[in-house]
């Protein structure tokens, strides 16, 4: 059965759970341009949404209506910051935020309880990624192909980060702590 479903999300964009509700939807290419459905915001089974490559240029507060949301995948647009909401929804676990033009990790990431993954690759950052390792929840962190010339190595917990990638940046300052990281790539 589950690949069954497997099979649905990828074929038909949807997946339903047993009750008829759309727990997947893929609107990935739809060619949005800046605009959100209003009906997504009622899809409050949705926990997973791949939104990439429509041109967005933000998320809008009514994120915050999506309380099942486990996986936002918005890769591929125009994206500068996140809506405070996004720090509100309680069981978002992974964030792919990629080839967006972010220039600075958002304070309000460290507030996002539940998020595990977050995924800033091919962005512009240059700072705030103290504010991802502030989390307590954030366990593998992918910054491959930004600005960066320094990192908070220091703030990294024990046994804090599973996976850290920071591939294709600049980064001058020490590497202390990278014992830390379980799996590393510099």
């Amino acid at each position: 059965m589950k690949q069954v479903r497997k099979v649905t999300w990828l074929i038909k964009g949807y997946q339903l759970n047993d009750l008829g509700h759309v727990t997947h939807l893929n609107i990935a290419k739809c060619n949005l341009k800046g605009c959100w459905p209003a009906a997504l915001f009622k899809l409050t089974h949705l926990q997973v949404l791949d939104i990439q490559e429509n041109q967005l240029e933000s998320i809008p507060e009514e994120i915050k209506e999506l309380k099942s949301l486990a996986c936002l995948d918005i890769r591929n647009n125009q994206i500068q910051e996140l809506p405070q909401s996004i720090s509100t929804l309680p069981v978002l676990q992974k964030l792919y935020l990629g080839n967006n033009l972010f220039t600075k990790v958002p304070e309000l990431i460290q507030d996002c309880d539940t998020l595990n993954l977050i995924d800033f690759t091919d962005n512009l950052l240059s700072e705030g990624i103290e504010n991802i390792l502030n989390s307590t929840s954030i366990r593998n962190i992918y910054l491959r192909n930004n600005r960066l010339k320094y990192f908070p190595f220091h703030l990294i917990r024990p046994n804090g980060i599973l996976e850290l990638n920071v591939m294709e940046n600049h980064i001058e300052n020490s590497q202390e702590n990278l014992s830390r990281v379980k799996n590393f790539l510099f």
